[in-house]
């Protein structure tokens, strides 16, 4: 039986892992799942159209490459909602960061403060925001660090920019798509993947 939590895991792994071509091998590898269950749940979203299932080879060796489904109207909400979710288990940080959510398009915790808060030597974020609006960023960052004990690392791009780094391949910023947490702007963040994407 596949469930909704583990379809809700494989579309958000899609999403933030873009630059990787993804088979049912590497989604099995990634959630730890066999490859027959990988299967059935990929079954299950190319059913209800949240993915493209796509053959390349021929025979029992042909390798499928799973994309998002972005003519699907329901794929950006659906992605919106999975986003928002998965920041809700970090209540504590959307609190922490609250005062940028007007500021940025969107703005994204990553780094050892996710899987290892007491270790972590400081705060990553990444902040995407028009350009007028990075200075204002920088000083809200600045009076949010008089209120945390460990350093926060802030890095601000405008999307332009973002996009940029991405393009080349830039496997820092990668990872902190893949690994982190999209704590505001699930919406922009899913427009703006989309619009690699497509």
């Amino acid at each position: 039986m596949v469930t909704v939590k583990q379809a809700n895991r494989i579309l958000l792994i899609l999403l933030k892992d873009f630059s990787r071509t993804h088979t049912i091998t590497s989604i099995a590898e990634e959630r730890g799942l066999s490859r027959v269950g990988i299967w059935k749940i990929l079954k299950k979203l190319e059913a209800d159209k949240y993915i493209i299932l796509q053959s390349v080879g021929k025979g029992k060796t042909g390798v499928f490459i799973i994309k998002i489904n972005w003519d699907n109207v329901l794929v950006e909400k659906a992605m919106n909602l999975y986003l928002a979710e998965e920041a809700l288990a970090q209540r504590r940080w959307m609190v922490n960061f609250a005062s940028l959510e007007k500021e940025v398009d969107f703005l994204i915790l990553y780094g050892s403060i996710l899987h290892s808060p007491a270790e972590a030597d400081d705060i990553d974020i990444i902040g995407v925001a028009p350009e007028k609006n990075l200075s204002a960023i920088e000083d809200l960052v600045l009076k949010i660090q008089g209120t945390q004990a460990k350093k926060i690392h802030a890095i601000n791009f405008t999307q332009n920019e973002f996009r940029q780094e991405l393009k080349k391949q830039n496997k820092a910023f990668l990872d902190a798509l893949k690994k982190g947490v999209v704590l505001f702007g699930q919406e922009k963040f899913v427009e703006f993947i989309s619009g690699l994407q497509k």
